[in-house]
């Protein structure tokens, strides 16, 4: 305990000692800072948020009630990264006018991330220019919103054009079997059937309608698989995840140190010419951070592991679900024509002429109902396509932010004071590590090896503490 106690009595006498060095370098490293803080260039943040309504209203829901919609389970992920793509941040940094600033530089001031538990997302943009930065977000946001509308236009116009294709064809072939209908009974003569042979007939056109419906579902599943084929050829099964990037520390590190320097570069380029000093010092920090975070990235990459590319797994599940749905609708096929087989063997013992027209007036009645099918699908589409609504809604639009975000001065102020005493003190016990003067008779016996027969005192401290005694002594006198 003893020796404890002495251990922590000469750490305070270090500290005693270097009381001004530990001083100074506190108090230097708390003004650097302070100066700093005050002069960096201020960043501001702005910011909106958007919510995204999932409808799934996908050209297959539309054309066919009853059937299992294949939805993405990754819709505001997908969102996300079209929000980052070049093709939507070209278009928002031209109507800014922020055509000097690259694609990398966007990315770092730029923010996009899901809500947690909900469907909004939250998108923020950091610049020196709160304006620049309000009209950023909102820009983007209306890009965005107008892209998703299209993409939805499309959508519903594909599905629109498919039915008129499928409308033109059935009213072609239903012009036809009224006409050949019309010719025999002008030809025949008037055929009356029986009550029992025209409720044949109707069962066996409302089959063979069912039938045709069935087949046009199957013909759409088919170019929908086909189509989420040719996609999949294009994707990777697996790839390495981003979070398994962003979370290594060293790549954080960089890419905090990075997007700073790229900020304080533009605030520079507005103060100075490329040729000034400072420009150049900046951009050969910033060729340098790149440098390291590249190797930082390509060694992440060599020896994390790979995980599952959730585009590759949404575009399977989606192809294994529609194949499910064809099964079903090719169950539903063969039952539907050994029903058409059984009504027809029941429909062969009538005469040659009444089985004649029994055969032409169900094909026209059959095609009479997928015609009046297809013409309420296609003024459905019609009216999907006129609405003109979006996946997307903005709830909060950026406002210009009025107090920056970076630097954060008292924040600074108090690392920096932190900092600064564990500087100072680690600096204090450095300089007495490295101080080998002897000081007191233990340096003596562990340096000559010898024993301490005498010790001369210090006359200064002696005759200090003779005066200290002596004014006490007076004191004490003086009040008796």
């Amino acid at each position: 305990m003893e020796m404890e106690e002495m251990d922590l009595r000469e750490y305070w006498d270090i500290i005693v000692k270097r009381r001004k060095l530990i001083a100074v370098v506190f108090l230097v490293t708390v003004l650097g800072v302070a100066v700093y803080s005050f002069t960096s260039t201020p960043i501001y943040e702005a910011s909106t948020t958007l919510i995204v309504r999932d409808t799934g209203a996908t050209m297959q829901s539309m054309l066919f009630e009853g059937m299992s919609g294949v939805g993405s389970s990754s819709t505001t992920q997908n969102y996300i990264q079209i929000m980052k793509s070049r093709s939507i941040l070209g278009q928002v940094r031209s109507q800014v006018g922020m055509e000097e600033v690259g694609f990398s530089s966007l990315d770092k001031m730029l923010t996009i991330q899901p809500v947690q538990g909900t469907d909004v997302l939250k998108i923020s943009m950091q610049s020196p220019d709160p304006e620049q930065a309000q009209r950023f977000v909102n820009t983007l946001t209306e890009v965005f919103t107008e892209w998703n509308l299209l993409y939805k236009q499309e959508d519903r116009r594909s599905a629109r054009e498919f039915i008129e294709s499928q409308l033109l064809t059935v009213s072609e072939n239903l012009h036809l079997a009224e006409e050949q209908l019309r010719t025999f009974r002008e030809t025949e003569g008037s055929i009356a059937p029986s009550q029992e042979t025209i409720a044949g007939i109707n069962q066996l056109a409302s089959l063979e309608a069912n039938l045709g419906q069935v087949r046009i579902q199957k013909t759409e599943i088919n170019e929908r698989i086909e189509q989420a084929r040719r996609q999949l050829a294009g994707q990777e099964e697996t790839m390495i995840s981003s979070t398994t990037i962003s979370e290594n520390p060293f790549v954080t590190q960089y890419r905090s140190r990075l997007a700073d320097l790229e900020i304080s570069l533009s605030g520079a380029k507005e103060r100075y010419t490329t040729n000034h000093p400072s420009i150049i010092s900046l951009q050969a920090e910033i060729d340098d951070v790149k440098a390291k975070l590249t190797e930082q990235i390509e060694r992440v990459v060599g020896t994390e592991t790979r995980t599952i590319n959730p585009v590759h797994r949404d575009l399977y599940a989606s192809i294994i679900s529609q194949e499910v749905e064809l099964m079903a609708l090719d169950a539903r096929e063969n039952a539907l024509e050994n029903l058409i087989k059984e009504y027809e063997g029941r429909l062969s013992h009538l005469p040659a002429k009444e089985l004649e027209l029994a055969r032409l007036t169900r094909e026209a009645k059959v095609l009479e109902e997928l015609y009046v099918m297809l013409l309420t699908r296609n003024e459905e589409m019609r009216i999907a396509e006129a609405m003109q609504t979006a996946d997307v809604q903005v709830i909060d639009a950026a406002v210009v932010p009025e107090n920056p975000v970076k630097p954060r001065i008292k924040l600074n102020i108090a690392i920096g004071a932190v900092l600064g005493m564990f500087l100072g003190v680690g600096l204090a016990f450095l300089l007495e590590f490295v101080d080998n003067t002897i000081k007191t008779k233990e340096d003596v016996e562990r340096q000559l090896g010898l024993p301490v027969l005498g010790q001369i005192p210090d006359l200064n401290v002696v005759e200090n503490g003779r005066n200290r005694h002596s004014t006490r002594r007076k004191g004490r006198g003086f009040s008796a």
